[in-house]
């Protein structure tokens, strides 16, 4: 794959991702106008219990067969995938039925009530959800991202229309969000398994196959769940320190904050199959994808910052995009997106422990980065709530990126384009001084919002020919 197809891929993963989680943005104005505070809060614990079991039925394997798969001939790649695949739904059916058993006694405990048909709901998500991810990865190690694209596409689309249904028409509540949310993961799941069932076969399950591919990933279970307590741990942390409704209200201006984690997540879906096809030696690729990417991430940023108070106002026929009692959960939404900035430069620098096979390296500064969020978010909150939560995900996320820094610096030494980088960093620097210390009325922030761009294009920092997608 050259430097353009990782543009190409990169825009339809990201315009693709964009646009499927624009759909799903738009179950913002449905939750926070149709749900309360609390009510907001309990969906907020489910979804980040899904978010963190997601991780740890995937215990790194999924990051293993993306690894393996890629470079491998075609029966290699049937033996890989049916050896992960395997793996994945007898340890998903496990963990399913031992729930199951113990309903009664884990409901309270994960959700702050005791919800046991919600329950039984939500570990039916888990099931499909944790099985049809991996039917997406394999599309993503064909590099199919039209077709990853388009069942994203059909994902939000399903999910918005069957919430509107069950929350707004039939008022079912939470029940009706876990609904619209389970009939939506079983379909991808129907729809997408053939494409499992084409590429795998039983004669080639191998426990030495096996182990192989648990070698490399079992450092991604760990990093994994490292990653889900930076991201998600600040939720129960916030329940245990304050209550449910303070609970809801930070997961709204999280959302609107992970608008930057989108553009993040669609470049990275690009970005790791292209430079897993890499030779180690290579590394200016590194350096001028570095410099795009945080140009362009610098500028959503600044759009953030300066817009998001304007944007959870707007109308959308009888709602606001964000219910008025959220509205002032937009005081963490930079600190989140620049939560991700700091995780993109994280994911930049990955291609040195995956060529070199250094996978420990992921595991270990996860590992740092959950305990100083743990750390911080007991520190922070008590003081300043919703605010110190989000701060102490932003420093973890800097640190993670730091520690890789040095850690490449002795391993896969990649010399930045640090004059281009200092730029973009003074730019963002200077509108985010402007904005904290002078109320802006429109045509200012119209003024503040051309200046990035203006500044990194006569620099140098982004050219324009970059449009025409990495030349």
């Amino acid at each position: 794959m050259s430097a353009k197809s990782l543009g190409k891929e990169s825009l339809i993963y990201g315009v693709g991702h964009i646009i499927t989680r624009s759909i799903a943005f738009l179950l913002m104005p449905i939750y926070t106008n149709a749900f309360s505070l609390e009510d907001y809060g309990i969906l907020s614990l489910i979804y980040t219990f899904l978010g963190f079991m997601n991780v740890i039925l995937h215990y790194g394997l999924d990051a293993s067969l993306l690894k393996h798969y890629v470079p491998a001939d075609q029966e290699d790649k049937k033996s890989i995938l049916t050896n992960t695949y395997a793996s994945f739904m007898v340890t998903t059916i496990v963990f399913i039925i031992i729930m199951i058993l113990l309903r009664n006694h884990v409901s309270e405990l994960l959700f702050g009530v005791n919800l046991l048909k919600i329950t039984l709901l939500v570990l039916g998500i888990l099931f499909f959800d944790v099985l049809w991810a991996i039917h997406l990865l394999l599309l993503r190690a064909e590099n199919k991202p039209i077709l990853f694209t388009g069942i994203n596409l059909f994902n939000a689309l399903s999910s918005l229309g069957f919430s509107i249904f069950f929350i707004i028409y039939l008022k079912l509540g939470i029940y009706g969000a876990l609904l619209s949310n389970i009939i939506t993961s079983g379909c991808i799941f129907l729809i997408t398994f053939p494409l499992i069932l084409k590429r795998i076969s039983i004669s080639t399950l191998s426990i030495n196959q096996w182990k192989k591919l648990m070698n490399f990933a079992y450092p991604f279970f760990f990093s994994g769940i490292f990653s889900m307590i930076m991201e998600l741990s600040d939720r129960y942390i916030l329940l245990k320190l304050t209550n449910i409704k303070t609970v809801g209200l930070y997961n709204a201006g999280y959302k609107l904050g992970m608008i930057m984690m989108l553009v993040v997540v669609g470049f990275n879906m690009a970005w790791q199959p292209f430079f897993l096809r890499k030779d180690p030696k290579e590394k200016d690729y590194i350096v001028k994808t570095t410099t795009i990417v945080i140009s362009i991430l610098g500028f959503l940023w600044i759009l953030l910052l300066l817009w998001s108070e304007n944007l959870v106002k707007v109308q959308l026929w009888n709602y606001t995009f964000i219910g008025e009692q959220f509205w002032a959960s937009t005081q963490i939404v930079p600190i989140i997106a620049l939560a991700y900035i700091f995780h993109a430069l994280y994911l930049l620098q990955l291609p040195g422990v995956y060529l070199l096979v250094k996978s420990g390296w992921i595991a270990w500064v996860r590992g740092v980065g959950a305990v100083l969020n743990i750390t911080l978010n007991f520190l922070l909150i008590p003081t300043y709530g919703i605010v110190g939560a989000a701060v102490a995900t932003c420093i973890s996320y800097l640190l993670i990126a730091v520690l890789f820094y040095i850690i490449n610096q002795k391993i896969f030494n990649i010399s930045y384009n640090w004059k281009k980088l200092g730029i973009i960093a003074l730019s963002t620097g200077v509108i985010f001084i402007i904005q904290i210390n002078f109320h802006l009325d429109m045509p200012m922030k119209i003024i503040l919002s051309i200046f990035y761009p203006v500044v990194i294009v006569i620099s140098g920092v982004f050219k324009l020919n970059y449009l025409r997608v990495f030349n």
